[in-house]
């Protein structure tokens, strides 16, 4: 919100400045002072210039009455001596003098003027010394004839009293300085401003100590204030001698301190359970980046023991296809042998050389399914420890679980300071079940392949029972062959068997090579199944590795709180 600036704030902006300076104490102080100061001068004031006021209407009353005294004697003198002249100013002159005595003994020193035809004229023998007054003067007070006039004259303000004399024909005036009358009220005004500076001492004095009785609470307030800033949450500050009011801010900044002691009690407290439990969990990442890694290795293995056994399967199919090619050129030769009769015996011969290969190659193929059934007995042991290894990442994924679920619930009992965290034990728990599910899939696979495994062994057991017939029958061929001579029809029914054999054998094979195309396709699965395991292990692993570093970033970030918390001082 923008603030409108009016055309008095670079006015206010240096009385804002000197507000913000000056101490409270002088705030109360010197405005009362101020106040009493103002107070003071305006009734003192007032006081001085109603006395002035009322002292100078006196004096003009005064010399008013002194003029027209002067001015009825005039007339009576006048009156009475009319015919002696001599005598009237000898009595004139005694009556100016005694009049100048008389306002002498009242501490007036007067001069006495006449004017005539607008003219000052001092009077023989009693005007003491003359006084420069302005020349239009005579000429007003002329006209004016009777009254009272102020006048700045010689450097100093005079009163002039007049009053006209009809029988002389002159205006009589008497001029005081204001000094003289006012003299007394000068002295009147120093004591006042006396009075008003030994009141402004003792003022001051009382206020300093109202003041100080105002202010001194709050300077305890604020040097503890200072302490618990400081850290020092021990400090209490007791006013109750105080006021309702000042008690009132006291108690509430003792209440404030105690929230304070007690929050960083609590922060304290809750630094001590962060830093147990980031030491545990970075444990248990520590323990499950091992055993992640010991699975990785494992998985490894078995990828490399598949692969193997995937290359030797596909060693066995073409070992397979090229009997399968010998034994179709087999039954060729032994068609031809049935449809040539005349020739059976020459064909009996190459028979017996054919019975003979075909022996030695049944004792390949013989030795070849030793070496399958072999393989296959290892492919199902390999079968067995995977899936005692999919049980292993199994356990580490439900233990995994459990820990996250830890790693949680005592993220939520750290409040706003385990969010992070437990955002991360969410993403520790989601691979955790990630991996127990593909663990799961890994099992049920490999209880396929272990199944299809049983089964071939079994084909391969049984398939080695016909290739042992075989052998026998052609033992039994061979002593035909080696009867043939005497008789062509045993010859003939035994051949005839030997093809219904070798017919079954090639079925049989048929079957086999089925069966090792399929377990070529499941070790092929399987291949690539351990590599997703072994790539998820390893993204496990990657996870894992870091919850370890947030665990020591937690640490780390416990270790500060600690430090920050141990500049507060708390009651035990």
């Amino acid at each position: 919100m923008i603030k409108r600036q009016s055309v008095f704030t670079p006015l206010a902006a240096p009385f804002a400045r000197l507000h913000r300076n000056i101490r409270l104490q002088t705030k109360i102080t010197v405005p009362l002072l101020c106040l009493l100061l103002f107070s003071s001068i305006i009734i003192g004031g007032a006081f001085y210039s109603q006395a002035k006021q009322m002292i100078i209407s006196q004096m003009e009353a005064r010399l008013d009455s002194e003029t027209e005294k002067i001015t009825e004697k005039i007339a009576l003198m006048k009156f009475t001596f009319a015919s002696d002249d001599k005598t009237y100013k000898k009595r004139l002159q005694y009556e100016l003098r005694q009049q100048q005595a008389g306002l002498a003994q009242k501490g007036l020193d007067i001069q006495q003027f006449v004017v005539r035809d607008g003219l000052f004229e001092p009077i023989e023998n009693i005007t003491k010394r003359a006084i420069d007054f302005p020349g239009e003067l005579a000429a007003q007070i002329q006209a004016q004839r009777f009254g009272v006039t102020h006048i700045n004259a010689g450097g100093a303000v005079h009163t002039l009293a007049f009053s006209h004399s009809p029988e002389e024909n002159f205006i009589y005036i008497i001029a005081v300085p204001q000094k003289q009358y006012l003299a007394p009220l000068d002295q009147t005004g120093k004591f006042i401003l006396f009075t008003i500076a030994v009141c402004l001492i003792l003022s001051l004095i009382l206020c300093w100590f109202i003041v100080r009785g105002i202010t001194a609470p709050f300077q305890t307030l604020i040097a503890n204030m200072r302490r618990v800033s400081s850290g020092d949450l021990t400090q209490r500050t007791d006013l109750s001698h105080e006021g309702p009011e000042i008690r009132s801010i006291a108690d509430s900044f003792n209440h404030m301190v105690e929230q304070m002691a007690d929050i960083v009690t609590e922060i304290k407290r809750m630094i001590v359970e962060l830093n147990r439990d980031g030491h545990e969990i970075r444990l248990a990442a520590e323990e499950a980046g091992e055993r992640s890694s010991l699975l990785a290795l494992r998985l490894d293995t078995v990828n490399k023991g598949v692969e193997e056994t995937a290359s030797s399967t596909e060693s066995a199919t073409a070992s397979f296809q090229r009997m399968k090619t010998d034994m179709d050129e087999l039954f060729k030769e032994i068609a031809s042998v049935l449809a040539s009769g005349k020739e059976m015996e020459q064909v009996a011969l190459n028979g017996q050389e054919r019975i003979d290969d075909l022996t030695s190659m049944i004792r390949r193929f013989s030795g070849r399914y030793e070496q399958l059934y072999n393989r296959m007995s290892a492919l199902r042991e390999q079968s067995e420890s995977i899936g005692a290894v999919v049980g292993l990442i199994q356990n580490i994924s439900k233990q995994t679980k459990l820990l996250a679920l830890n790693a949680t619930i005592e993220a939520a009992r750290a409040g706003q300071y385990g969010r992070g965290f437990a955002v991360v034990a969410d993403e520790v728990a989601k691979l955790a079940g990630e991996s127990e599910t593909a663990a799961v899939e890994i099992s049920h696979m490999m209880q396929s392949i272990r199944g299809e495994a049983h089964s071939v062994s079994a084909e391969t057991t049984e398939a080695a029972g016909q290739l042992q017939q075989s052998m026998e029958k052609l033992h039994e061929a061979e002593k035909a062959f080696l009867l043939l001579r005497q008789t062509i029809d045993r010859t003939a029914v035994q051949l005839e068997a030997a093809s219904k054999g070798l017919s079954g054998i090639s079925d049989d094979l048929d079957e086999v090579d089925a069966t090792l195309e399929t377990f070529v396709a499941v070790s092929q699965e399987t291949r690539t199944s351990t590599e997703e395991m072994l790539h998820t292990s390893r993204e496990q692993l990657a996870s894992i590795e870091k919850s370890r570093r947030l665990a020591s970033e937690l640490l780390a970030l416990s270790g500060r709180l600690h430090e920050l918390s141990d500049k507060f001082r708390v009651a035990s």
